[in-house]
């Protein structure tokens, strides 16, 4: 099962954590989602290591509206669909976010082709759109991102 070109504005299927202070995760908390990967940083890690992993940052897709103090972009239909999202309105958080090694947490697409791990890139536009939103929530929120590896 081979894994998708990692790049920025891939949909991929991720175990995300909603973690953080202060908020209390959604209804559909545990189980994995499509995540956007809005951020990629290679780091090195420290002795005995001495490696150098992708840091990835995920943010979660899901279908429950974003409440009081929650910012999130609604998935416009035609893109929904090109990634074979449900016809369910489906939300791009930007007030959540995981920073994880890659691959680590990667799973199939559910009802998707046997090994495949992404549904696809998000048009350049929306991507823009999102990076900005999550940008500005981050310089509001400095500590926004959960980090699970590293």
């Amino acid at each position: 099962m081979p894994l998708p070109k990692l790049e920025l504005g891939l949909v991929v299927q991720y175990g995300f954590v909603w973690a953080g202070a202060n908020r209390r995760p959604p209804p559909d908390a545990d189980k994995s989602r499509p995540c956007l990967v809005v951020d990629v940083q290679e780091v090195a890690e420290p002795s005995p290591a001495n490696r150098v992993v992708q840091r990835v940052t995920y943010l979660p897709i899901s279908h429950v509206a974003p409440g009081a103090g929650e910012t999130a972009i609604a998935i416009p239909p035609r893109v929904a669909q090109h990634l074979g999202l449900t016809y369910q309105t489906s939300y791009l958080y930007t007030s959540y976010a995981v920073e994880d090694d890659w691959p680590f947490d990667l799973e199939t697409v559910p009802g998707g082709a046997a090994g495949t791990f992404d549904y696809g890139l998000v048009p350049p536009k929306l991507f823009a759109a999102v990076a900005k939103d999550f940008a500005d929530y981050l310089d509001a929120h400095p500590r926004t991102i959960h980090r699970r590896s590293g």
